[in-house]
């Protein structure tokens, strides 16, 4: 091979190599512990700009931050036909105003429409609400895709007996929302770990979409849970965001205090420094 074609070929690699990460910023997850929001979009097609599809977009997420008839903090619609019908979930956590709930809904929709334009599908996690839309039916599906964990920078005082109180509280929260009405599946609240030399508070909640059945619902925040050791595990906070449900949990209270509550948990006995189930 000659010094010509070398060169175009070296070239080519470093010019594909400096476009590829500014493409991938665009459309990729952005998401770390001090950020309100994140996002994922998808590559499963793309709409063009003033078409059918982008104007069903437009008016069925609009549609949502200006909905006064429920206060469940829920939406789930579609409009349009195919192949330009759009299906919409807008969730808002738990425990937040209505208010609070359509800003979250509006902004979050501001965000899909600037990172993800020309998407057919994508989410938005934000503190206070997730927005998803995509061309595919998603109502009454479980879900575990897109998917985003983030772990808190801080390291737990105690990793081993945290993570071991944390996946208690976290089952018992499950179980809780799992039993929600079709309004609303979320439960928060916390524990208190008395260790040998601290007392510590672990803060968590944990959400579903209400469209999913009782056993969707306790199947995606248990997968969630099992996710932790490997994202978040040792350490004091952490959110598990799925498409169908989420968790956080911090030693911080990050909830509306309004919503908290002291969980009891299954009695457990210290053993030669150790927890053990009774």
């Amino acid at each position: 091979m000659d010094s010509s074609r070398l060169l175009i070929l070296f070239s080519v690699s470093i010019l594909l190599g400096l476009l590829a990460p500014a493409v991938a910023q665009v459309n990729d997850a952005v998401c770390t512990y001090t950020d309100d929001i994140c996002r994922r979009c998808s590559y499963i097609g793309t709409y063009e700009d003033g078409g059918a599809y982008q104007k069903n977009l437009n008016t069925l997420l609009s549609s949502f931050s200006s909905n006064n008839q429920t206060n469940s903090g829920f939406y789930n619609s579609s409009m349009g036909q195919e192949p330009d019908k759009v299906n919409a979930i807008a969730l808002c956590r738990g425990d937040v105003s209505l208010n609070d709930c359509h800003t979250c809904v509006n902004q979050s929709s501001s965000i899909l429409f600037t990172y993800c334009s020309n998407q057919d599908e994508a989410i938005v996690w934000g503190v206070f609400c997730m927005v998803r839309y995509s061309s595919k039916l998603i109502f009454g599906t479980q879900e575990d895709e897109p998917s985003e964990y983030v772990p808190s920078p801080f390291n737990a005082i105690d990793p081993e007996e945290f993570d071991l109180v944390l996946n208690l509280f976290l089952d018992t929260l499950t179980e809780k929302a799992a039993s929600g009405d079709s309004l609303k599946k979320f439960a928060a609240g916390h524990v208190i770990i008395q260790g040998s030399t601290t007392t510590q508070p672990i803060y968590a909640l944990v959400q579903c979409t209400p469209d999913l059945g009782k056993q969707n619902c306790s199947d995606c925040l248990k997968g969630a849970i099992s996710k932790i050791p490997e994202c978040c595990g040792g350490k004091q906070g952490g959110r598990v965001l799925k498409a169908s449900c989420n968790l956080r949990f911090d030693t911080n209270l990050f909830y509306n205090f309004t919503a908290d509550s002291l969980v009891t948990l299954p009695g457990m006995v210290k053993l030669n420094g150790c927890l053990h189930y009774n």
